[in-house]
């Protein structure tokens, strides 16, 4: 197992977390390193040894080695899972499906909310369309630890002061669920409202420039829908970006009960994609395709 990990070929790692050479020499990459931020590449992959060493930092090693880095974690089954999942190789995605679900629902110490700035989680975000500089605008990082263990996400706070937790490998939530409220401007109030059912469907709007003006409100979850009325009164257009499944329908008709003709579903837009973020993160992979 840890064999067919040491054999993923680095350079193909590191393609799937968004990183590509800036200059080869030989068999020898140069990148700018994964692991901080730089200007001029110092960061070294050995494609024939397949090994790494950032200059920078003056540390180096195998693919085990830079996931630790990477991920901050010495947990040898969690970096087997993040492995895993940038370039699949079965039988460790068999052994590393046991931890995940184990952790799914983690009690968390330590919790620290900063702002986003790691690189694996604006890549995480990049990677589903969502650029930069609408990342760091509107996301925060957190850190925290499980059983004496560190892990870090993206977070998104709602209104009763929890966050929503993303990355590559977990989804969840500190604190007390509930929605987000995210008014356009604090000058006057807005016309129009839209409904996501998460914050990475929200931030695809953003990056489609769809919502400008409007505020804009964040389920986190449909079983919240509820929690929305309240805050959607006195809107003269509710557009709803809700999945195409039967919970986001349930939702939109659950609003559409209430208000009327002043819910408008704009799921169409993405009428053969599952959600918006689905959607945006197909038109993406189109346009570097067709580059």
């Amino acid at each position: 197992m840890i064999k067919e990990i040491k054999s993923i070929p680095l350079a193909v790692f590191l393609s799937r977390l968004g990183h590509e050479p800036a200059a080869r020499k030989g068999t020898r990459l140069w990148y700018k390193s994964p692991l901080r931020q730089e200007q001029t590449p110092s960061f070294k992959v050995d494609a024939a040894l397949n090994c790494w060493y950032d200059f920078g930092l003056g540390k180096g090693g195998n693919i085990i080695d830079l996931a630790a880095e990477l991920y901050q974690s010495t947990d040898l089954r969690y970096l087997m899972r993040c492995i895993a999942n940038s370039y699949p190789v079965p039988s460790v995605q068999t052994a590393a499906s046991s931890y995940h679900q184990r952790h799914s629902a983690p009690s968390m110490e330590r919790f620290e909310v900063v702002p986003l700035e790691h690189r694996a989680l604006v890549a995480y975000l990049q990677e589903r369309g969502i650029p930069a500089h609408i990342a760091k605008a509107k996301c925060k990082e957190a850190h925290y630890s499980v059983n004496g263990k560190s892990y870090f996400s993206v977070s998104f706070e709602n209104v009763s002061g929890g966050w929503e937790l993303r990355n590559r490998y977990f989804k969840g939530c500190r604190g007390r669920k509930d929605i987000s409220y995210l008014p356009w401007a604090r000058d006057g109030p807005a016309t129009e409202c839209a409904v996501f059912e998460g914050f990475i469907d929200y931030l695809s709007a953003l990056s489609l420039d769809i919502i400008s003006g409007a505020d804009a409100i964040i389920l986190n979850s449909v079983v919240n829908v509820n929690k929305a009325v309240s805050y959607l009164k006195g809107y003269t257009a509710i557009n709803c970006y809700l999945d195409n499944d039967n919970a986001g329908q349930t939702a939109l008709a659950e609003l559409t009960a209430i208000y009327g003709s002043t819910v408008i579903d704009r799921s169409t837009l993405y009428s053969e994609f599952n959600d918006l973020n689905e959607y945006i993160t197909h038109q993406s992979s189109t346009i570097k395709q067709n580059k």
